[in-house]
């Protein structure tokens, strides 16, 4: 029978034992709380209290279900995103802005979601494993351990929005300051030599140091991308996939053999005096686009030295 609350004589009688009302959910379950310890049990029937449980362990069954359908196709999901690109998935993830805090905060909430459902799940199951067999459940600890637990998804439900939020404060509408600005050195060269060089420092969880730099050459733009990879083996990936996105706009490749780098790869001018070079030594990636008069790839001497400083 369905009901919205128990009826006033029963929370007396109830209450006399020591049990207060809670909450009733879906007209079909009534929860009561008792600080008592040594209070009598309101069903002293097991069976009869499982029974009980029938309608909402039904759904806990449905709610199983399709909780694991949803994890399932998550987790293709998350691998058709790694691999329909091939191995450069974490290469084009590494030219993004996120930070290891946002990643940690993802991953938190990610994971709270199936641990704590398994937890309720297990929980009501073995709460009545006993109770059908026709043996008194034991006493639990109070439900305030739910009530932190809930508290903690929350906090980490927070937590992931916020870090949601935060991809409005990446560094695409900063405005580039000088290099000298900073504390920490910046990778960079001045293709002119005179003009001022400005840099953004970018975050990423896949790069220990990642920088842009620009340099305003009298009509003249370059512009650079330096990457210091956490892990070396994504360097190559990084590459590739620096280089593909410039053949996709139509840039021809050409690879350079260039002393002090691992590998270099240059463009040919293009229609509006454009260059193109990419630079690798070790963990280090650097690509640079630039609209200087003389052939980029005369220049990459002058980025394996900085390289070489930044070992």
């Amino acid at each position: 029978m369905k009901e919205d609350c128990p009826d006033p004589e029963r929370m007396m009688a109830y209450r006399a034992m020591g049990w207060a009302y809670v909450y009733t959910v879906g007209k079909t379950m009534h929860l009561w709380r008792c600080d008592d310890p040594d209070a009598p049990e309101l069903h002293t029937d097991p069976e009869t209290e499982a029974r009980a449980y029938d309608r909402l362990f039904r759904q806990q069954q449905w709610a199983d279900r399709i909780g694991i359908a949803v994890l399932a196709l998550y987790v293709v999901w998350v691998l058709y995103i790694m691999f329909h690109r091939g191995e450069t998935w974490l290469a084009t993830a590494a030219q993004g802005w996120t930070p290891l805090w946002q990643v940690i905060a993802a991953l938190g909430f990610l994971l709270a979601v199936p641990i704590l459902a398994f937890r309720q799940s297990w929980a009501l199951r073995r709460y009545l494993r006993p109770l059908r067999a026709g043996v008194p459940a034991p006493h639990r600890r109070p439900y305030r351990m739910a009530c932190w637990l809930t508290l903690a998804y929350c906090l980490l439900w927070v937590f992931y929005f916020v870090s949601l939020c935060a991809t409005m404060l990446e560094p695409n509408a900063w405005s580039f300051v000088p290099a000298e600005t900073f504390d920490e050195p910046v990778p960079y060269v001045t293709e002119k030599g005179i003009q001022e060089v400005q840099a953004i420092r970018w975050d990423n969880w896949l790069t220990a140091d990642q920088w842009w730099t620009t340099e305003d050459m009298g009509g003249w733009g370059a512009k650079s991308r330096y990457y210091h990879l956490r892990f070396p083996w994504l360097a190559d990936d990084l590459v590739d996939s620096i280089l593909a996105g410039y053949q996709e706009n139509g840039w021809p490749v050409t690879a350079w053999e260039v002393p002090g780098l691992d590998g270099a790869w240059a463009s040919t001018r293009s229609d509006r005096g454009f260059w193109f070079l990419v630079v690798r030594l070790g963990d280090q990636v650097w690509d640079i686009s630039t609209r200087t008069v003389e052939p980029t790839v005369e220049l990459a001497e002058r980025y394996a030295a900085v390289l070489a400083e930044f070992q």
